[in-house]
Protein backbone atom coordinates (compact mmCIF):
# COMPACT_ATOMS: atom_id res chain seq x y z
CA UNK A 1 0.00 0.00 0.00
CA UNK A 2 1.43 3.55 -1.44
CA UNK A 3 0.99 6.66 1.23
CA UNK A 4 -1.31 8.15 -0.89
CA UNK A 5 -3.45 4.96 -0.71
CA UNK A 6 -2.88 5.04 3.21
CA UNK A 7 -4.18 8.60 3.27
CA UNK A 8 -7.21 7.89 1.57
CA UNK A 9 -8.05 4.49 3.32
CA UNK A 10 -7.44 6.74 6.62
CA UNK A 11 -9.77 9.76 4.93
CA UNK A 12 -12.56 7.14 3.69
CA UNK A 13 -12.64 5.84 7.62
CA UNK A 14 -12.65 9.40 8.80
CA UNK A 15 -15.22 10.52 6.60
CA UNK A 16 -17.62 7.14 7.64
CA UNK A 17 -17.05 8.29 11.27
CA UNK A 18 -17.94 11.83 10.70
CA UNK A 19 -20.97 10.48 8.81
CA UNK A 20 -21.85 8.51 11.60
CA UNK A 21 -21.66 11.37 14.07
CA UNK A 22 -23.54 13.66 11.68
CA UNK A 23 -26.18 10.85 12.03
CA UNK A 24 -25.95 10.50 15.45
CA UNK A 25 -26.19 14.35 16.34
CA UNK A 26 -29.04 15.19 13.64
CA UNK A 27 -30.99 11.89 15.86
CA UNK A 28 -30.51 13.87 19.24
CA UNK A 29 -31.57 17.03 17.56
CA UNK A 30 -34.50 15.33 16.43
CA UNK A 31 -34.99 13.64 20.02
CA UNK A 32 -34.43 16.98 21.66
CA UNK A 33 -37.37 18.93 18.89
CA UNK A 34 -39.60 16.07 19.56
CA UNK A 35 -38.85 16.28 23.30
CA UNK A 36 -39.42 20.31 23.80
CA UNK A 37 -42.80 19.98 21.40
CA UNK A 38 -44.08 17.08 23.83
CA UNK A 39 -43.87 19.83 26.22
CA UNK A 40 -45.84 22.46 24.55
CA UNK A 41 -49.01 23.05 26.22
CA UNK A 42 -50.77 23.86 22.98
CA UNK A 43 -49.65 20.33 21.36
CA UNK A 44 -51.99 17.49 22.04
CA UNK A 45 -50.04 14.71 21.46
CA UNK A 46 -49.67 13.66 24.57
CA UNK A 47 -53.47 13.11 24.39
CA UNK A 48 -53.41 11.56 21.26
CA UNK A 49 -50.83 8.98 21.99
CA UNK A 50 -50.80 8.01 25.61
CA UNK A 51 -50.09 4.23 24.85
CA UNK A 52 -46.64 4.60 23.25
CA UNK A 53 -43.58 4.35 25.29
CA UNK A 54 -41.34 7.27 26.16
CA UNK A 55 -38.06 5.67 24.65
CA UNK A 56 -39.96 4.62 21.09
CA UNK A 57 -41.49 8.50 20.93
CA UNK A 58 -37.61 9.63 20.12
CA UNK A 59 -37.10 7.06 16.99
CA UNK A 60 -36.21 9.32 13.72
CA UNK A 61 -37.98 8.45 10.65
CA UNK A 62 -35.65 10.55 8.84
CA UNK A 63 -32.31 9.49 9.35
CA UNK A 64 -31.00 7.68 5.74
CA UNK A 65 -28.89 4.95 5.47
CA UNK A 66 -25.15 4.94 5.47
CA UNK A 67 -25.36 4.35 1.70
CA UNK A 68 -28.19 7.19 1.26
CA UNK A 69 -26.01 9.58 2.84
CA UNK A 70 -22.78 8.71 1.05
CA UNK A 71 -24.49 9.19 -2.36
CA UNK A 72 -25.96 12.45 -1.79
CA UNK A 73 -22.59 13.60 -0.34
CA UNK A 74 -19.99 12.86 -3.04
CA UNK A 75 -16.27 12.57 -1.81
CA UNK A 76 -15.54 16.11 -2.80
CA UNK A 77 -17.93 17.31 -0.57
CA UNK A 78 -16.37 15.69 2.49
CA UNK A 79 -12.42 16.96 1.29
CA UNK A 80 -12.97 20.32 2.92
CA UNK A 81 -12.33 19.03 6.09
CA UNK A 82 -9.06 18.46 7.95
CA UNK A 83 -8.24 15.92 10.53
CA UNK A 84 -7.65 18.85 12.52
CA UNK A 85 -11.61 20.22 11.89
CA UNK A 86 -12.93 16.45 12.68
CA UNK A 87 -11.17 16.53 15.69
CA UNK A 88 -12.77 19.62 16.96
CA UNK A 89 -15.94 18.56 15.67
CA UNK A 90 -16.03 15.39 17.52
CA UNK A 91 -15.58 17.07 20.76
CA UNK A 92 -17.60 19.51 20.15
CA UNK A 93 -20.37 16.98 19.37
CA UNK A 94 -19.52 14.64 21.94
CA UNK A 95 -20.32 17.82 24.48
CA UNK A 96 -23.18 18.74 23.25
CA UNK A 97 -24.19 15.36 23.05
CA UNK A 98 -23.81 14.75 26.61
CA UNK A 99 -25.77 18.06 27.19
CA UNK A 100 -28.76 17.03 25.13
CA UNK A 101 -28.57 13.76 26.15
CA UNK A 102 -28.86 15.48 30.03
CA UNK A 103 -31.71 17.53 28.61
CA UNK A 104 -33.48 14.23 27.44
CA UNK A 105 -33.34 12.64 30.63
CA UNK A 106 -34.32 16.11 32.18
CA UNK A 107 -37.59 16.10 30.11
CA UNK A 108 -38.43 12.50 30.00
CA UNK A 109 -38.53 12.65 33.90
CA UNK A 110 -40.31 16.11 33.80
CA UNK A 111 -42.60 14.04 31.30
CA UNK A 112 -42.77 11.11 33.96
CA UNK A 113 -44.11 13.72 36.66
CA UNK A 114 -46.33 15.39 34.87
CA UNK A 115 -48.01 11.87 33.68
CA UNK A 116 -48.24 11.39 37.15
CA UNK A 117 -49.62 14.56 38.01
CA UNK A 118 -52.18 14.15 35.48
CA UNK A 119 -53.09 10.69 36.62
CA UNK A 120 -53.50 11.50 40.11
CA UNK A 121 -55.70 14.35 39.25
CA UNK A 122 -57.80 12.08 36.99
CA UNK A 123 -58.20 10.01 39.49
CA UNK A 124 -59.05 12.96 41.98
CA UNK A 125 -61.58 14.25 39.20
CA UNK A 126 -63.07 10.47 39.48
CA UNK A 127 -63.77 10.08 43.14
CA UNK A 128 -65.12 13.59 43.14
CA UNK A 129 -67.21 12.92 40.12
CA UNK A 130 -68.46 9.53 42.22
CA UNK A 131 -68.95 11.50 45.50
CA UNK A 132 -71.02 14.18 43.40
CA UNK A 133 -73.19 10.99 42.26
CA UNK A 134 -73.66 9.78 45.54
CA UNK A 135 -74.80 13.32 46.84
CA UNK A 136 -77.47 13.63 43.90
CA UNK A 137 -78.34 10.52 44.98
CA UNK A 138 -79.07 11.47 48.71
CA UNK A 139 -80.36 14.82 47.32
CA UNK A 140 -83.05 12.87 45.61
CA UNK A 141 -83.68 10.45 48.40
CA UNK A 142 -83.90 13.35 50.67
CA UNK A 143 -86.59 15.52 48.45
CA UNK A 144 -88.96 12.65 48.73
CA UNK A 145 -88.69 12.58 52.09
CA UNK A 146 -89.30 16.18 52.10
CA UNK A 147 -92.38 15.61 49.69
CA UNK A 148 -93.52 12.55 52.19
CA UNK A 149 -92.73 14.89 55.24
CA UNK A 150 -95.08 17.81 53.65
CA UNK A 151 -98.14 15.30 52.68
CA UNK A 152 -97.93 13.85 56.01
CA UNK A 153 -98.05 17.28 57.72
CA UNK A 154 -100.86 18.43 55.35
CA UNK A 155 -102.65 15.46 56.71
CA UNK A 156 -102.06 16.05 60.01
CA UNK A 157 -102.95 19.74 59.65
CA UNK A 158 -106.79 18.61 58.01
CA UNK A 159 -107.23 16.24 61.34
CA UNK A 160 -106.33 18.45 63.27
CA UNK A 161 -109.07 21.23 61.80
CA UNK A 162 -110.96 18.41 62.12
CA UNK A 163 -110.49 17.66 65.61
CA UNK A 164 -110.95 21.39 66.58
CA UNK A 165 -114.44 21.84 64.79
CA UNK A 166 -115.74 17.99 66.68
CA UNK A 167 -113.93 19.83 69.85
CA UNK A 168 -115.58 23.13 69.10
CA UNK A 169 -118.84 21.33 68.56
CA UNK A 170 -118.92 19.41 71.85
CA UNK A 171 -118.01 22.30 73.77
CA UNK A 172 -121.08 24.33 72.66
Amino acid sequence: MTTNEAYEYEDDEAGQKERKREDAVTQQNTMQNEAVSLLDPGSSYLLQEPSRTVSGRYKSTTTASEEDISSRYPRTDRSGFSRHNRDANASGNLVSSNTLEKKIEDLEKEILRERQENLRLVRLMQDKEEMIGKLKEEIDLLNRDLDDIEDENEQLKQENKTLLKVVGQLTR
